[in-house]
């Protein structure tokens, strides 16, 4: 089985299921590189309110249960195995052949229905338009859809060009639902956002860098201000989330909620603050203490990462340096994986370095998913050779991901773990549950 976009099955297992996502309102998150943030921030903020909040993300990190969340914590292997069974019978019984990722949308919507949530927060998973999460939300249903960054990625399946690709992802828009978009899209990107958000009669708020505002105190301390309408200034200095590019997407998050806050009498300044505080997004830009690898009390840095295409690669690069600035030599260590529809070449020359070591990694079979294949270790290693100039600096174990983490620990340089969230899943599934 492939990848097959359609509504057609997913809602006829809703159907069946009488429509579980129609009790529930939903802020629903499109685009190309930061959507899963933007949730997180969302789904804590709403928590924080006093919401009974759920949230469903993709691809999921160690067992798909990991994917559905209920007040910040996944749901429980019980209630996921149960209803997951049932909407599995109910696509067999009608023979309607549902993938496993519409499988999966169903069983979230009707874990959400049945733990009675107030707000969903819906990451897509492919596109928009034709993403099994598009579904029909009851009128009113859908508070705000938010785009955040677009760039090339999943071309066979969302078109050729950028245009093409955010055309499918303004596919979630309402008619007359308020759309947050990230603002430092390109101009034809926006072009076609501001086309697509006309026809549907949707307002449109473009979140930009100038929307943000930087303050220094007397002690040099910079703080970065966002202001709303409903709130007054909020600080978005305090997220918890690693990279410069995560003040945006926190910028996102709370301007969805401004927008819609007269469906959110609960919000208020010092929620949104908590949940700011609170937000949790593990295997982006995630940074573990080397002792979880080594058993030892070795003071380094694992960075955890799954960037995947090009533009993610970009903001890895961009964190990695501020850690190479902190290292004697400047070099950094990489675990690479990457799935076997991505140009490893292009992506690894964003990243890579003369005087970096490499390790080549892969992944095991992903569940549901069988077409999502890792490129052979091989043609990694050839990759970073021609990168590195040396074959000297490309190193290999023959073993676990975690092994071979272990193994790049040795070395006197942080260590980066990345190009692929399956491999970043398999890491965090060898470590407590904490770290999820």
């Amino acid at each position: 089985m492939s990848i097959s976009l359609g509504l057609e099955r997913v809602a006829s297992v809703l159907h069946a299921l009488k429509s579980p996502q129609k009790s529930f309102k939903v802020f629903h998150v499109a685009g190309t590189n930061g959507k899963g943030s933007v949730c997180a921030y969302l789904s804590s903020i709403l928590y924080q309110s006093s919401l009974t909040t759920g949230r469903f993300t993709s691809p999921y990190l160690v067992h798909p249960r990991y994917s559905i969340s209920i007040n910040e914590k996944p749901v429980s292997k019980v209630l996921f195995d149960d209803v997951h069974g049932l909407v599995q019978s109910v696509s067999k019984r009608d023979a309607i052949d549902a993938t496993s990722f519409e499988l999966l949308t169903a069983t979230a919507l009707e874990i959400f229905h049945r733990k009675g949530v107030d707000i969903a927060v819906v990451e897509v998973g492919l596109g928009g338009r034709f993403d099994a999460t598009n579904v029909d939300y009851k009128v009113g249903g859908v508070l705000g859809s938010v785009i955040t960054r677009i760039g090339l990625d999943h071309q066979g399946y969302l078109g050729n060009t950028v245009e093409d690709i955010t055309h499918q992802k303004t596919g979630i828009m309402r008619r007359d639902v308020p759309v947050t978009v990230h603002g430092d899209n390109d101009d034809n990107i926006r072009r076609v956002i501001l086309q697509d958000a006309v026809v549907e009669n949707c307002p449109l708020t473009i979140v930009s860098p100038s929307s943000l505002r930087r303050e220094v105190d007397d002690h040099g301390l910079e703080t970065v201000n966002l202001g709303t309408k409903s709130f007054g200034s909020i600080s978005l200095s305090d997220t918890p989330l690693n990279g410069s590019y995560q003040l945006m997407n926190l910028a996102c998050a709370i301007t969805a909620i401004d927008l819609a806050h007269a469906s959110l009498p609960t919000v208020t300044p010092e929620s949104i603050r908590e949940g700011i505080v609170n937000t949790k997004w593990p295997g982006r830009l995630q940074l573990l203490s080397a002792s979880e690898f080594t058993g030892d009390d070795k003071q380094q840095h694992v960075l955890l990462d799954g960037a995947h295409n090009v533009q993610a690669a970009t903001f890895l690069s961009d964190y990695v340096e501020t850690l190479r600035k902190n290292t004697k030599d400047g070099t950094v260590t990489w675990v690479v994986a990457l799935s076997g529809d991505r140009n490893c070449k292009e992506i690894m020359s964003l990243l890579l370095q003369r005087g970096d070591r490499f390790y080549p990694a892969s992944f095991g079979p992903v569940d549901g998913m069988p077409w999502v294949r890792p490129i052979n270790m091989e043609e990694l290693k050839h990759a970073a050779t021609d990168l590195l100039g040396s074959k000297d600096r490309v190193l290999f174990v023959d073993g676990a991901t975690n092994e071979i983490i272990r193994d790049a620990c040795k070395h006197d340089s942080p260590v980066v773990v990345c190009g692929s969230l399956y491999l970043v899943s398999e890491v965090l599934a060898g470590l407590p549950e904490k770290y999820l």
